[in-house]
């Protein structure tokens, strides 16, 4: 009917709050960090600015959040790799989860080029990424230490074996994008072969 006002459809806060996160993923990319101005955010979204920062409060806690995601992506991948191969050997098994990582960042290269900002974070949102990277490396020494091999080193041992197969995931995963031809397969190799002589040499110690 002429003159019926146009009713608005109301969009779930959750869903509402993804879409914010998928396009400030995209303009954060795009842009740069500094660059990148909550005004596109909320003219892509189609939101008005007002409403992004009273989701996220400010930029970086939108760029917090965001980074959040791809952390949380990861983190429930590692738990559920790990679960997914109850029947492997311990070294298969921890291979799985290594290549699982390296695949997820072949398929989620905009998300990866994001966490490679989360240096850029201070203060309270430092801490909460940093509070996510923790619990991943605690599913890691979780998952080793619920193997007959690992169980009997120190709980700080096997905490310091899993932030090193991070550290070293992280680190070669940023090499594979400045030096692209690596494969997935290829990079799960090279850190097991220059990991594993290690972790078994210590587990071996207490068998």
């Amino acid at each position: 009917m002429a003159g019926t006002p146009a009713h608005r459809t109301r969009v779930p806060r959750a869903e509402r709050e993804a879409q914010m996160l998928e396009v400030a993923e995209e303009v954060f990319v795009a842009r740069g960090i500094q660059a990148a101005t909550m005004d596109e955010i909320a003219e892509r979204v189609g939101v008005t600015k007002p409403l992004i920062y009273d989701y996220f409060g400010s930029k970086e806690g939108l760029l917090a959040a965001s980074i959040e995601k791809g952390r949380r992506q990861l983190l429930g991948l590692i738990i559920d790799t790990w679960s997914e191969q109850p029947d492997l050997g311990v070294r298969d098994r921890l291979r799985a989860v290594v290549l699982a990582f390296f695949a997820f960042i072949d398929e989620h290269e905009r998300m990866f080029a994001l966490l490679r900002t989360e240096g850029a974070l201070i203060g309270p949102p430092a801490e909460s990424v940093e509070r996510i990277r923790q619990q991943t490396a605690k599913a890691f020494a979780e998952g080793l230490r619920s193997l007959p091999t690992f169980a009997q080193l120190p709980a700080g041992t096997v905490t310091g074996m899993a932030e090193l197969l991070i550290g070293a995931c992280e680190r070669l995963a940023v090499e594979r994008v400045m030096t692209p031809g690596l494969t997935a397969d290829d990079a799960a190799d090279l850190v097991m072969t220059t990991m594993w002589d290690g972790l078994g040499s210590i587990a071996s110690d207490v068998r």
